[in-house]
C-alpha cells in the first residue's frame, strides 16, 4: 500500500485533514538507487519507505561516527600543541 492511500484511509477514520507538514514531506522525492531515479514519497510502498528511511538512519549513524572519529583527531592533535 502507497503512503497517499494510508494517510487517505487515515484521514477518513480520523475524521481530520491530513497535517501540512505530512503533505509536505509526501510531496518530496526520495533518490533511489536501485532504481536510478527519484520517487515521490507519496508513491512508495511502506515497505518502501520503511527501508530508505532505515538505510539513510544507518548511513548518517555511520557519518556521525567518521565525524567523531576525526573530532578525537583534532582534540589530540589540539592537545599535543
Amino acid at each position: 500500500m502507497k503512503l497517499k492511500d494510508i494517510f487517505e484511509i487515515q484521514k477518513h477514520f480520523d475524521r481530520k485533514k491530513t497535517p501540512c507538514d505530512i503533505i509536505e514531506i509526501l510531496d518530496e522525492n526520495y533518490y533511489s538507487k536501485s532504481k536510478d531515479k527519484n520517487i515521490n514519497y507519496s508513491d512508495m510502498h511502506i515497505t518502501h519507505y520503511i527501508r530508505a528511511t532505515q538505510k539513510t538512519m544507518e548511513l548518517q549513524k555511520e557519518k556521525i561516527e567518521q565525524l567523531k572519529k576525526q573530532l578525537k583527531e583534532i582534540r589530540n592533535f589540539i592537545n599535543k600543541l
